[in-house]
């Protein structure tokens, strides 16, 4: 894993929260026409009777979950709480995309 990704940073409070991340579970159909530089929407999807945090494009297509780091907990209380990320395309191809997530500015 290169260095970074996965490693979440806390600004001024709990939900000032920043990292890289290889999205899992990427849906293929999901990632034609995403292109480096792209921003998706970060929200919280139900399931099944659980919740996952997960990437999607502007037109609603879940692209993949954001999953396995340290601070998913804190990402979905602050969604839950209201508060809104977004995720940067840094890199994208049929079965990978990696992502920086950050908090959108209020």
């Amino acid at each position: 894993m290169p260095d970074g990704i996965g490693k979440v940073t806390k600004g001024r409070d709990d939900c000032d929260l920043a990292f890289t991340i290889d999205l899992v579970g990427v849906r293929r159909d999901a990632t034609r026409g995403i292109r480096h530089g792209d921003v998706l929407d970060v929200r919280i999807q139900e399931q099944a009777g659980t919740s996952a945090a997960v990437c999607e494009t502007v037109d609603g297509k879940v692209v993949g979950a954001l999953s396995g780091f340290r601070g998913l907990a804190a990402l979905l209380d602050c969604l839950d709480g209201g508060t809104e990320y977004e995720a940067v395309v840094e890199a994208v191809g049929p079965t990978r995309c990696t992502v920086s997530v950050s908090r959108v500015s209020s």
